[in-house]
């Protein structure tokens, strides 16, 4: 599935293959599907709110936004910042690694909790100091979860519809409880290889993304548009802040991480800010190219590589909408 949209432009979104394998359904372009780490800049958005608000500072140390029995699991606490959290340069290690992904595929209804996944990333021995550099690991917005909840007294999910869902008006997008593992409407099955892995438990991952985030292209896409215009901030300055990049060398041509928010340099020169998200049997990409006012977004149904259907698609653009 693919849509692109601009104020040159115009509007177009198409989709092909089959969207179900034993039914033999098409892809609809308006189907839903899970959208992984993009959940990432829809909780960084929330916490910047919680910024703007007074409610914390993204320069607060652990300590200061998160009760003793949870950021006591981490050594180094007072140097891990909230900010450090967002761009993803708290050196914490990573708990999704080859375990866990196994116990997943082999029961993708299991309800996780979130201790859990600070368990296994507070007993590795840390390899980055706070601030050394980016590494990107899931722990980082688990952590995020908690302060939303620290700070608010309601779930990260309660605060995520409320504060940006709803705000940015996405009527079909929906963030499901644990232990509902369905999506509403009519959605893209998502496959490992030819196994199924469609109903996988929304607690996976939890702030960090994994089955989560249930969206679609179009709201996707509404997304980018509100956040990158700042609706969903009050001010200019926060948003510059969002978009303050550190170097974030990683695979598919991404150069910077900002809080939340990832930079591509794409082939000719194309600059591309938003997000990537993969989780079991689904692989998304959101994000706009400002320069020529254009916002992307796009979903598979398997967690494959999505260059070869992004690239063309920003290349043909980059060669027939020059600013």
């Amino acid at each position: 599935m693919l849509r692109v949209s601009g104020e040159r432009l115009g509007f177009w979104a198409g989709a092909v293959g089959l969207g179900e394998i034993a039914s033999r359904t098409p892809m609809r372009a308006s189907d839903r599907f899970r959208a992984g780490s993009i959940m990432k800049p829809f909780v960084a958005a929330a916490v910047l709110q919680l910024a703007e608000d007074g409610t914390l500072s993204l320069d607060s140390a652990l300590p200061d936004v998160l009760p003793e029995h949870t950021h006591g699991r981490f050594q180094d606490a007072h140097s891990i910042t909230v900010r450090r959290l967002l761009n993803h340069t708290a050196g914490l290690p990573e708990w999704l690694g080859p375990p866990i992904r196994a116990q997943l595929m082999a029961n993708p209804r299991r309800v996780w909790g979130v201790a859990e996944f600070l368990e296994i990333s507070g007993a590795q021995e840390r390899v980055l100091p706070p601030g050394a550099r980016y590494a990107y690991s899931n722990t980082h917005y688990n952590l995020l979860g908690a302060i939303i909840e620290h700070a608010t007294g309601v779930t990260w999910r309660d605060a995520v519809r409320e504060r940006v869902i709803a705000r940015a008006g996405l009527g079909e997008t929906s963030l499901p409880e644990p232990g509902d593992a369905w999506i509403p409407g009519e959605h893209a099955h998502g496959y490992e290889g030819a196994i199924d892995v469609t109903y996988v438990d929304p607690s996976m991952a939890g702030a960090a993304g994994g089955g989560a985030l249930i969206t679609t292209l179009a709201d996707l896409a509404r997304f980018w548009d509100a956040l990158l215009a700042g609706d969903l901030l009050r001010r200019g300055e926060t948003l510059r802040e969002m978009l303050a990049f550190v170097d974030a060398p990683d695979v598919g041509g991404q150069v910077g991480y900002g809080l939340g928010v990832q930079r591509y340099v794409l082939p000719g020169g194309l600059e591309v800010i938003g997000h990537l998200g993969s989780t079991a049997g689904y692989r998304a990409f959101g994000g706009r190219v400002r320069r020529l006012g254009v916002t992307v977004a796009m979903a598979m149904n398997t967690p494959a590589d999505p260059a070869p259907v992004l690239l063309p698609a920003l290349d043909a653009m980059r060669r027939n909408l020059r600013p």
